[in-house]
């Protein structure tokens, strides 16, 4: 995307609009992920298993994958704000639907919708935040509008699970449906127009797709997070399993949102200066506590436990990935952003499945074994380019 060449660049950092835009995206990713943290209401109310429900953070996933690249190509050349403002109301639309049905298909059908709009909306997100800031202060713009997505991982699910278990699951998306429709008011009013990109975007995805560090960590990036969310997608059972009731498995998940956004204020600062070191020690620390997940006494005090050194350590991981990818991607942070996305889905659509495999013949749990190989076979391929520039060439360590 770009702005009109007459138009001068903004000299101050909007931080309202982009507070709004964070907002946003924790709209975006709360949708993705509320399923994880209830599970197993969703699979009794439904008549379907938890592997079934499960399914439906891969099948939202696997739209991403499969749209996320030709989407953003499609539309590159439409107007920003309505279609901003469009997709965030469609948010609105697919988690109301979702609410309201007592179908497991229909539930399907509606978050095929939701998955097709998140498959455009991170390129449209990032691509606004940039054009507003001046371009001394984009890195500033991104963190601040990204970091809806660490909220929503941190806070939105265990708040979400919290309410469901008090109110019933619907309540839960039905909350982030109301949320949706106020913020597509709020964007539309607040949003200044902006024109699409005249520069086509499949010459964008040629040039970035060239560079050997950008899809060197495109590749770590889908293990790690196929890894993760083996065992995140079915955090709620696994807490069961360690001696949590249903009903307290929100207050769990709280807990963990809290170490996250601690583990994120700590070390997601470090991404600038130490980026290498940060996020392989992040990385490390996530197959051990992995590999106890799946070895350890399933007791409360030693779940809990887990727990926090789980969120301390994925806190600031997708902050560290996305700073490694945008700097791999060079000039082109928008495309860049957009095959990231397809690229982070495939994750989450292959590590929901693969979780899903091992509690039709194991404890929950024994995820971890998935996910401490994983990560770890991601911390390996992502070490030798974390300290490259786009260009390929050796850059500075980290």
């Amino acid at each position: 995307m770009s702005t009109s060449p007459a138009a001068a660049p903004p000299q101050r950092l909007p931080l309202g609009t982009l507070v709004l835009l964070a907002v946003a995206c924790f709209v975006a990713v709360a949708t993705e992920t509320l399923p994880v943290g209830l599970l197993p209401l969703m699979a009794a109310d439904l008549a379907v298993s938890e592997s079934e429900v499960g399914l439906l953070v891969s099948v939202y996933a696997a739209t991403v994958v499969v749209a996320s690249v030709p989407l953003n190509a499609w539309t590159s050349g439409l107007p920003r704000r309505p279609l901003m403002t469009g997709l965030v109301g469609v948010y609105a639309l697919s988690n109301l639907v979702l609410c309201l049905t007592g179908s497991y298909a229909v539930a399907a059908g509606a978050r095929v919708v939701g998955g097709l709009t998140h498959a455009l909306f991170f390129a449209v997100l990032f691509g606004y935040a940039t054009a507003l800031s001046p371009p001394h202060r984009v890195g500033a713009a991104l963190t601040v509008v990204g970091s809806g997505s660490s909220v929503a991982i941190a806070l939105g699910t265990p708040l979400g699970t919290l309410l469901g278990a008090a109110v019933g699951w619907r309540g839960s998306f039905a909350c982030v449906a109301v949320l949706a429709a106020l913020l597509t008011l709020l964007l539309w009013y607040r949003l200044p127009p902006l024109p699409g990109s005249p520069v086509g975007g499949g010459r964008q995805l040629r040039e970035v797709l060239r560079r050997r560090p950008f899809r060197w960590l495109e590749v770590a990036t889908l293990v790690v997070v196929t890894g993760t969310f083996a065992s995140y997608t079915y955090m709620s059972p696994i807490m069961i399993g360690f001696g949590y009731s249903v009903r307290d498995v929100g207050l769990a998940l709280l807990v963990y949102g809290a170490a996250a956004l601690v583990g994120l204020g700590v070390l997601g600062r470090l991404a600038d200066t130490r980026l290498r070191a940060t996020l392989t020690g992040v990385l490390l620390a996530l197959a051990v506590v992995f590999l106890l997940l799946a070895l350890a006494p399933s007791d409360r005090a030693t779940g809990t436990t887990l727990l926090v050194v789980w969120g301390l350590a994925a806190g600031p991981l997708n902050a560290l990935l996305q700073t490694a990818i945008i700097r791999a991607g060079g000039e082109h942070a928008s495309t860049a952003a957009a095959v990231h996305n397809a690229g982070f889905n495939v994750g989450i659509a292959a590590g929901a499945f693969a979780g899903g495999q091992v509690l039709l013949v194991a404890a929950p749990a024994q995820t971890g074994w998935v996910s401490a190989v994983a990560v770890l076979t991601g911390a390996v391929l992502a070490w030798p380019w974390l300290g490259r520039p786009a260009s390929g060439r050796p850059g500075p360590r980290s």
